[in-house]
């Protein structure tokens, strides 16, 4: 009896350890692209660079009508067809219009470069969110076809060789995955998804 307890219970760890070593892969470049709130996010990043963009070509705008206005300024401060008092005065409002056209570039370059940082922020911030609730995703998934190891195999090496250079579909869990990600895409048509996406148009139209 004594026996068959320790034959059993080396089955089990046996069957244990086997569950553990399978290995699974999925494609987390895909996963992370196709994901829906990896879709949403790219376009409330894409409006907030807009508003941002807007604001910067204002300052474009500024900054070359203030180098216009400098320009006339200093040309007509060598124009020998003016008084000396004339050309004088035109060169003191060029000397003005100079500064001035400096102060606007620094405003712009500022400007972009606290906005370009701010929204590589956020876009590291989102990615690190998605890439987490994406590997939770996988991990649940994994566990319930039982494996024990997943790859990436989107990952390169430092030679730019796919880290995993041969799999069967069979151990490819991407796209089970990207069921779990985007439950709606997974349920069909008919649900009134449609149609309440086409009323919500409606109402923003009016």
């Amino acid at each position: 009896m004594k026996k068959l307890l320790t034959i059993l219970a080396a089955a089990m760890l046996a069957v244990s350890a086997s569950a553990q070593d399978r290995i699974a892969v999925v494609d987390m470049d895909k996963l992370f692209n196709e994901y829906h709130k990896k879709k949403i996010a790219d376009i409330e990043l894409k409006r907030q660079a807009e508003t941002y963009k807007k604001y910067a070509d204002e300052l474009g705008a500024s900054l070359e009508k203030f180098q216009q206005e400098f320009k006339a300024l200093r040309d007509d401060s060598l124009n020998i067809a003016l008084s000396d008092v004339e050309r004088e005065n035109k060169r003191l409002s060029a000397q003005d219009k100079y500064r001035q056209m400096k102060e606007k570039e620094e405003e712009l370059k500022s400007y972009s470069i606290e906005k370009q940082n701010m929204l590589k922020g956020k876009y590291d911030e989102v990615r690190e969110r998605l890439v987490a609730e994406i590997k939770a995703v996988v991990g649940k998934a994994a566990g319930e076809a039982g494996y024990g190891i997943v790859l990436d195999k989107s990952g390169r090496t430092s030679n730019q060789i796919s880290s995993v250079v041969h799999c069967s579909a069979e151990i490819d869990i991407t796209d089970a995955v990207l069921k779990k990600l985007n439950p709606d895409e997974s349920r069909p048509a008919g649900n009134g998804k449609e149609e309440k996406q086409e009323q919500q148009n409606k109402e923003q139209a009016k």
